[in-house]
């Protein structure tokens, strides 16, 4: 497999050892020996993260052996899809139960429990869609893109490696904004509604 020497070129090219190139991929130096020696076989995140470091497109770092690497990319891409409908549906049903809830006048125990029974599925699903993205070094948009696509994401282009600095301070910003502007639309929705409903 070429994918074996072009690690070890790679490697040698940036005048790093074994150990330093494991530290820097999150493996043991003995899972960078069995690569280089075509023992064993990088998984998509550590490709992933070895294209990053060595500033080359999964294509070509791959080349013969895309077939693999393109099947890995599209089973992660499913995963993504679907972790995101379920987000997406949950999150929907439990927009909808609040708006419904407050226009029948349900006491507020009768509307919270089934809407935390949907939120805290859409929650979870959503935890998982960031923790592949940032698994997969995907911060970017573009990248997304590309990953949901099959595609190379690119995770070493300047635009990605720019969206990745202080990935879990943006998320955690983002997360407690996108719960102020749901509540808020959900309670202002609801009122309007009800004005509708009772004028």
């Amino acid at each position: 497999m070429e994918l074996a020497r072009r690690i070890k070129e790679h490697r040698e090219r940036l005048g790093m050892s074994q150990s330093e190139l494991a530290k820097k991929v999150f493996v043991s130096r003995q899972t960078i020996s069995n690569w280089e020696t075509d023992r064993t076989y990088p998984d998509v995140q550590s490709l992933i993260v070895l294209s990053g470091l060595f500033g080359v497109s999964i294509d070509a770092l791959v080349k013969e052996d895309s077939r693999e690497i393109r099947d890995a990319l599209a089973t992660g891409a499913k995963k993504m899809r679907r972790l995101g409908v379920v987000a997406a549906a949950c999150g929907l049903a439990c927009l909808t139960w609040v708006i419904v809830g407050i226009v029948l006048d349900l006491e507020i125990a009768a509307i919270a429990v089934p809407a935390a029974a949907l939120f805290i599925p859409a929650m979870i699903a959503a935890f998982f869609i960031d923790k592949m993205r940032h698994d997969n070094q995907l911060y970017a948009y573009q990248s997304v893109e590309a990953y949901l696509a099959g595609e190379d994401p690119e995770v070493g282009c300047r635009y990605n490696q720019r969206a990745g600095r202080h990935w879990v301070a943006r998320r955690v910003v983002q997360t407690v904004l996108a719960v102020i502007v749901g509540l808020c639309c959900g309670w202002g929705a609801a009122g309007i509604i009800l004005r509708l409903v009772e004028g």
